[in-house]
């Protein structure tokens, strides 16, 4: 399907058909946040549909931003799903792997980032993630995301809760509160993050 070009004038349109407009928000929302903080320093916006990315910019410098965009769920964000029981290392699965071992040690960590980035495709992306209740974004980078699944993996480990598929779901308000910590860490304010993320 070809994608949507998503401009300023078009954005209420869009979100209605889209059915964005009553705050279930999504792609073109994500789109309109963007293009309402950075319009001027924006060449394009083009939402697609059933690929692995939901948004690709083109900025001012002439660089490309590639954007998933992740809405919550029932309070939580469903970020992707980890088929352990499918990966193959060596003879054996990472699943038999993971249950087999007694501490979450570095070999199994190096395993899970490996299976993590085949997952992604897209290892330079931008992934915003919707809380659709208090219409909040969190932007991250793709190593911040990583991070995230580690822990949740490594946290369900730890309560004996690993099954062959993993489903990486993590709570709205633990995303928050790695947001606020990452704002904190870094001393920057949510534009200075969005902007160096979008068109620096």
């Amino acid at each position: 399907m070809k994608p949507i070009i998503v401009k300023k004038g078009d954005v209420r349109r869009l979100l209605k058909e889209s059915g964005e407009i009553d705050g279930n928000d999504g792609r073109i929302s994500v789109a309109a946040h963007i293009l309402y903080q950075f319009g001027d320093r924006i060449v394009f916006v083009k939402a697609y549909e059933n690929e692995d990315i939901d948004l690709k910019i083109k900025n001012r410098k002439n660089d490309y931003r590639y954007i998933k965009v992740i809405g919550s769920q029932n309070g939580e964000f469903h970020i992707m799903d980890l088929p352990i029981g499918d990966r193959k290392i060596g003879s054996e699965t990472l699943y038999g792997m993971i249950m087999s071992s007694e501490t979450f040690g570095p070999r199994i960590r190096n395993e899970i980032l490996n299976m993590i980035s085949f997952e992604m495709k897209r290892r330079n992306s931008i992934w915003i993630l919707v809380d659709k209740d208090n219409h909040a974004y969190y932007p991250f980078t793709t190593h911040s995301i990583t991070e995230i699944i580690l822990h949740d993996v490594e946290y369900r480990f730890e309560r004996g809760l690993i099954g062959r598929n993993l489903e990486i779901r993590v709570p709205v308000q633990f995303i928050d509160n790695y947001w606020q910590r990452y704002l904190k860490a870094k001393n920057r304010t949510p534009s200075e993050v969005w902007a160096a993320m979008i068109v620096q």
